[in-house]
């Protein structure tokens, strides 16, 4: 056994030096003092390191799974596009087309500054136009001389005259108002023969708004025709509290139309009495459209118009200046992922990182200005490294560059978007452990060796300055 350990102590790779023969010197101790200040120090250095993170960042190809949708969230002012035809479509490049969305949009109207006006409209999707009768089946109904139509100097006076009064708001060069013309004309001298001028409960008349503009933009008629319910000389019945205008939005024969004036009549004399076949007319002239879409991941527009099955629109009146309050793309981080995004992300956040177009206004300066707005789309896809697969989430950035143009076609205000097809991936990673060992390892085996070194060559010097100063003295 004592040879098996003597043939050990061969390979033994720190020798000792027996104590006599080592030497102390003060130098040597300041220099121990300042390797071990020098150790402790790196190692800390060393140790915060591996306690804390770093990312990496890689550009890839965007790794969407198939069919995945993405959420555009917006929040928009019209402040004069009324709530009564504005529309949100959606459309992309692989031919999906979505017209007027309701489930996830809001319409409240406001007024010209902006300012909220009323409850949120309910807004049926798909709804479809009103039927209309044969053409030519009424050519031989004679004029009748309650439907001419009435100017700025009658019209107070004849809704005064008559506790419900049905005005239709048309424009002679409008094609649904020529298809509803004899349709009007007869329903308005059955409904006024059975109702004569001595009953006196309710009268059908008709303004021209090519000849009356002021009087029809006064009352917000932005689409052609336009049939309004006036009660006591105003179609503003106040119910619990509320303020609401009527509009008539039922089929557009002579049916449909006498069985509507037959079921207004009993209402007459108490303009507070609702009708169910009525629906609120705007009583504001703008609206504010706000909330979100899904859309494929693929190029694509959302698009913003005034729209009707059976309206016609005169260009010139439409003002599609607007207010963007927002528009950003996916969801918010919560404050704990911002943090993350805002410490990881690769340039840092800017204050409109996620929303390049907030609070910015378009003004229509002409008419029949169209606004497009492109946004080209890049996904940022964070992984933190304690939760690389749970808690990895993505924040949307994007550019958008904005033009005015005057079209001959109906004005409207376009986003369309373009997503890249390269993500951004930042993955935060930790020093491994072993990486960790081995650098402390390094750090106190190099500072001792340098040291040493250092230790070995002061000694020398002194060394030899003695025995220099020494042979001069002999």
């Amino acid at each position: 056994m004592a040879r098996l350990f003597s043939k050990l102590k061969a390979i033994d790779f720190f020798k000792k030096i027996p104590s006599d023969l080592t030497e102390a010197t003060l130098t040597g101790a300041w220099i121990s003092i300042l390797a071990a200040v020098i150790m402790v120090f790196l190692f800390g250095a060393e140790f915060s390191a591996f306690l804390s993170t770093t990312s990496k960042t890689s550009l890839v190809v965007d790794r969407s799974p198939q069919n995945e949708l993405l959420k555009v969230n917006f929040n928009i002012s019209f402040p004069a596009l009324s709530c009564e035809f504005a529309t949100v479509d959606v459309s992309d490049s692989l031919g999906t087309k979505r017209l007027n969305l309701t489930k996830t949009v809001r319409k409240v109207p406001i007024s010209y500054d902006m300012v909220r006006q009323g409850a949120a409209m309910d807004d049926a999707s798909h709804k479809p136009g009103p039927k209309y009768d044969e053409e030519g089946r009424f050519e031989d109904v004679d004029d009748i001389d309650i439907t001419v139509p009435l100017s700025h100097e009658n019209f107070e006076a004849t809704l005064a005259r008559y506790p419900i009064v049905v005005v239709n708001f048309y424009a002679p060069w409008c094609h649904w108002c020529q298809r509803l013309e004899p349709t009007w004309e007869a329903a308005t001298k059955e409904v006024h023969d059975k109702y004569p001028e001595w009953d006196g409960r309710i009268r059908f008349a008709k303004v021209d708004c090519t000849q009356e503009m002021d009087l029809c933009r006064q009352h917000y008629i932005t689409g052609f025709p336009s049939l309004r319910v006036f009660r006591r000389g105003h179609d503003d019945i106040y119910i619990a509290g509320m303020h609401e205008h009527e509009m008539y939005t039922g089929d557009r024969t002579k049916e449909a139309l006498v069985s509507f004036a037959d079921g207004l009549v009993p209402s007459a004399g108490q303009p507070h009495r609702k009708h169910a076949n009525l629906t609120a007319a705007p009583s504001t002239p703008g609206c504010n459209l706000a909330g979100f879409v899904m859309v494929k991941r693929v190029p694509g527009s959302l698009h913003l118009v005034a729209r009707s099955e059976g309206h016609s629109f005169d260009h010139a009146w439409m003002n599609l200046t607007h207010l963007v309050h927002g528009l950003h793309v996916g969801s918010r981080p919560s404050p704990r992922k911002y943090q993350q995004l805002k410490r990881l992300h690769p340039a840092g956040l800017t204050p409109d990182w996620a929303d390049k177009l907030k609070d910015q206004m378009f003004v229509s300066e002409h008419t029949q200005s169209t606004h497009e707005h492109y946004l080209q789309i890049v996904r940022t896809t964070i992984e933190p490294a304690h939760s690389r697969h749970a808690g990895s989430y993505d924040a949307y950035e994007y550019t958008a560059h904005s033009h005015t143009f005057q079209s001959d076609d109906l004005p409207s205000v376009r986003f369309t978007y373009d997503l890249s097809p390269i993500q951004i991936l930042v993955q935060e990673t930790g020093k491994p452990w072993y990486q960790f060992l081995t650098t402390s390892c390094a750090i106190i085996g190099g500072v001792f060796t340098v040291a040493g070194i250092l230790d070995a060559v002061l000694y020398q010097s002194f060394k030899a300055v003695k025995k220099m100063q020494l042979g001069k003295q002999g």
